[in-house]
């Protein structure tokens, strides 16, 4: 006979199905007869008996208010807890009944309060439940009040899904009452002619109106409530920000009577308190005419942050508009004005030397710079045949293998052959019309192979590989030869440098460098090999090391003022600019420039976005900033130095842009509806070329219409 003390067989496993419902059940009846309650939560007037190992099992927030308040009145067994912040008494009943019976329950009016509650005590499950319904059940009426609902915005599916209903029905939305009596914030924007104003996209102009009110409340100092006192009257600048007009210098073509009133009154409400002080900064006089054929900020997925964010539009009148955006999350409205300020001619005694005659200022038109396909960071960038050629990169979520070429002629990006394998943290280089990627990291471990793209094959050749596997090297061509400069081999930055000849298929060691570094800028300037910055593993690097082909050997030059990593460097204008990159902390939008007859580094003009692990390439008069990491988003945007302004900008004049702008010459009536056709046809012919301009096709299409209206 077995001993049953000896085989597991014997032993009794029994599982009770109804275990936990009667549990429950006998838990909620007790609470109901008040049987061992030990805690009493005050809401208003009512009171509410419960067990505190129920209500904690149920709500985070009690668990800790229950383990941390030790300070509580105490009557006879029971601690009591007076709730604040809001709480509705029926929606805490509706709460604490799901506590003990897991079930909710509650009319669609009790729904926003209970979801109010469940936030408050952190039932994350309900929340989201309820959340869910109210999303199931949004309307016209609803939609407003549903989306202004405190906690709502922890879950961007939500909220996603709550302002694309906005944006669909706006229209009918933005009559009723509860839009209507939200806060408005006023602007008006200054035009140079009609034109301007009928081509104008409203969402890319509410997101620069909200760029620049964040600027007042993060770097002027003022609040909202200081926003909604007065309207304000903004320009374009030639950055492409918008610039308040009281700041326009005084004697520039478009300092009318119209802005010179509106200068009057600000100086007038203005208090001369510190408090109310705000920065006056110099800005470019001349105001642009712009035309978005994208709407800014909607390719980086909103640099905003979410809750700064523009959710709809409308058109309200001929050059007026509303919008619906959130201002630190809370809902607010812009009215916005375009106003027509055409230039007033001075007397020929008041002139300033600087202005021209009205008759002579023509407004310029600007088109968006197309986008990469795809965001990315780390990757390879150079001139080919004075295009942009993108090669592999980092996305987030891996290392990429695709190959982009951006025409600045037509401002189009184009896909070429697919590297043979994925390249993060990988250098290009462009010699006698191929294309070298030299190294990165395939995401698991560092490459030493090397590949080369001959465009008369049209496709990537396998090359003999480095000498020493490695990531975040920096790379340039000098003398007919590539130079593969420093780099990660995957425990610290290294000192190793190799250089390539075509000609003979080989890889030579040269002198390494004095620091070993990673996501060092390196480029050719004046016969020498500049290593700009970088990483030793430990630090970000100010030093810059230079190398001498003759002399086969890395002397130290003058350090730049910031110490940076994952900066782009290009000769520009003959001089060496470092641009972006990342200090340890911060993404970077500062470039530096190499000061050669001081020989020191000075201060250029910042980028118009942040970017570390940013690429740089010089084409035509134009440096370019290419992709690149905000420190939140990775980027597919580009942006490039006017050698002409000497500013960054992200907008291009005319080239493509003109062909829809051009304007019409006038019809007879008899052939309008045959002319609007055929321009129809060509405007389709032109976008199958040139896929940036279809946001430009409503505008012409809009202005043909308005132009047959005039002559009907």
């Amino acid at each position: 006979m077995r001993d049953p003390e000896t085989h597991p067989d014997t032993r009794l496993d029994f599982l009770d199905d109804v275990h936990k419902a009667t549990t429950l059940s006998a838990l909620n009846m007790m609470r109901k007869n008040r049987q061992f309650c030990d805690v009493i939560l005050h809401v208003d007037n009512i009171e509410v008996h419960a067990h505190k190992a129920v209500l904690a099992s149920a709500s985070p927030y009690l668990f800790e208010l229950f383990t941390t308040n030790q300070d509580q009145k105490r009557s006879e067994n029971c601690i009591t807890y007076k709730l604040n912040g809001g709480f509705d008494k029926n929606a805490l009943e509706i709460l604490v009944d799901y506590a003990y019976t897991a079930t909710l329950q509650a009319n669609y009016r009790q729904v926003k309060t209970v979801f109010l509650a469940a936030n408050q005590l952190k039932m994350e499950r309900v929340s989201r439940i309820c959340a869910q319904h109210l999303i199931k059940h949004l309307s016209v009426d609803n939609c407003i009040e549903i989306r202004s609902l405190p906690g709502l915005s922890r879950n961007k599916e939500f909220i996603q899904h709550i302002d694309a209903f906005i944006a669909k029905e706006f229209n009918k939305v933005s009559k009723l009452n509860n839009v209507l009596n939200l806060h408005c914030i006023q602007i008006e924007i200054l035009s140079q002619s009609k034109e301007e104003m009928s081509l104008v996209n409203p969402n890319s102009l509410f997101r620069l109106i909200l760029a620049w009110i964040q600027k007042q409340i993060t770097e002027e100092s003022l609040n909202v409530n200081s926003l909604l006192e007065k309207p304000f009257m903004l320009y374009i600048a030639v950055d492409n920000s918008l610039q308040d007009c009281s700041t326009m210098p005084t004697g520039d073509i478009s300092d009318t009577e119209i802005v010179q009133d509106y200068r009057k009154k600000t100086l007038k409400d203005t208090k001369p308190s510190a408090k109310n002080k705000r920065k006056v900064k110099c800005q470019p006089s001349k105001p642009r005419v712009l035309v978005y054929s994208r709407e800014i900020g909607l390719e980086e997925e909103n640099e905003l942050e979410p809750d700064w964010n523009l959710i709809a539009t409308d058109q309200v009148g001929d050059y007026s508009y509303l919008g619906l955006v959130t201002i630190g999350g809370r809902l607010t409205t812009i009215s916005l004005l375009l106003r027509l300020n055409l230039p007033s001619t001075p007397s020929p005694v008041t002139t300033p030397v600087t202005s021209r005659p009205g008759s002579e200022e023509k407004p310029d038109f600007y088109c968006g710079a197309a986008n990469m396909s795809s965001k990315r960071c780390a990757f390879g960038c150079a001139n080919l045949n004075n295009t942009l050629l993108v090669c592999g990169g980092y996305d987030r979520t891996e290392c990429l293998r695709s190959v982009e070429q951006y025409i600045p002629e037509t401002n189009t990006w184009k896909k070429l052959p697919q590297m043979r394998e994925s390249r993060g943290r990988v250098k290009i280089a462009v010699l006698n019309d191929k294309v070298y990627a030299v190294g990165g990291s395939n995401g698991t471990t560092e490459l030493d192979s090397v590949e080369m793209l001959d465009l008369s094959m049209g496709k990537w050749i396998k090359m003999p590989p480095l000498p020493l596997a490695r990531s975040n090297s920096g790379g340039c061509t000098l003398n007919n030869l590539i130079y593969c400069i420093g780099g990660w081999n995957g425990q610290v930055g290294i000192k190793q440098c190799d250089v390539f000849d075509p000609e003979t298929s080989k890889w030579t060691s040269i002198a390494p460098l004095n620091t070993g570094r990673y996501q060092a800028a390196v480029a050719a300037h004046n016969s020498q090999v500049y290593a700009i910055g970088g990483c030793d593993a430990w630090n970000c690097l100010s030093s810059v090391e230079i190398y001498s082909p003759e002399d086969n050997c890395w002397t130290f030059g003058k350090p730049i003022i910031t110490a940076r990593r994952g900066c782009g460097v290009a000769v520009f204008n003959n001089k060496l600019y470092v641009v972006g990159g990342s200090d340890g902390t911060h993404s970077l939008n500062s470039t530096e420039v190499f000061d050669e007859e001081s020989q020191t580094w000075v201060v250029g003009p910042s980028m118009t976005t942040p970017r570390a692990n940013v690429e740089v390439a010089v084409v035509g008069d134009r440096l370019y900033a290419v992709g690149g990491f905000t420190g939140k988003n990775f980027l597919n945007s580009i942006e490039y130095l006017d050698s002409k302004s000497n500013e960054w900008t992200t907008f291009i004049p005319k080239s493509s842009c003109e062909l829809l702008l051009q304007r019409r010459r006038p019809r007879s009536r008899k052939n309008s509806r045959k002319s609007i056709s055929e321009d129809k046809s060509k405007l389709a012919e032109i976008k199958k070329d040139v896929p940036e301009m279809k946001d430009c096709s409503a505008v012409v299409e809009k202005t043909n219409d308005a132009s047959l209206e005039n002559q009907s």
